[in-house]
């Protein structure tokens, strides 16, 4: 009886089960873009992420078709002043949540590819600190409507 086989299965069985496991803790709800004006070569992303599981996760970057460049921001008031400051990641708590809202955490989406309007969909993938990728569809809405406030009619779990 060849065992090897057996124990190399079963330990690469329980490596990724232990190492899969990030992602799939990650809820993603009330996703949405917000609709530039004319002209703007920068939109904004908005959402919550939410984490199930026992350990931090971190989202060290996002791509999309629809964009050049995206980046994570993080507005900070100082005195009087607000300033951006760029972030490396987007840092979800254990068994916590990261609301990504104006005046706080955000994604900043560079130079999109062709005008997105109000009813447009995105394509991202969210890309975790151990590798994995998760994918989103997120909405672009027009600012200060109502259902660009409601946080409760974009839901995403990864599985």
């Amino acid at each position: 009886m060849k065992t090897f086989p057996f124990l190399s299965l079963l330990f690469s069985l329980f490596f990724f089960s232990q190492s899969a496991g990030a992602a799939s803790n990650l809820e993603f709800e009330g996703a949405w873009i917000a609709e530039a004006p004319p002209r703007s070569k920068v939109l904004v992303a908005y959402m919550e992420i939410k984490n199930s599981g026992d350990e931090v996760a971190k989202i060290v970057s996002a791509s999309s078709g629809s964009f050049k460049r995206i980046t994570f921001h993080q507005t900070q008031q100082k005195g009087e002043m607000a300033t951006m400051q760029h972030s490396d990641a987007l840092i979800i708590p254990a068994n916590g949540k990261l609301v990504l809202e104006a005046g706080s955490h955000h994604i900043m989406l560079f130079e999109p590819v062709k005008k997105l309007t109000g009813g447009d969909q995105v394509n991202f993938d969210f890309t975790l600190e151990n590798g994995e990728t998760i994918k989103l569809t997120v909405p672009v809405k027009k600012q200060g409507t109502q259902d660009s406030q409601n946080t409760d009619h974009s839901k995403h779990m990864h599985h």
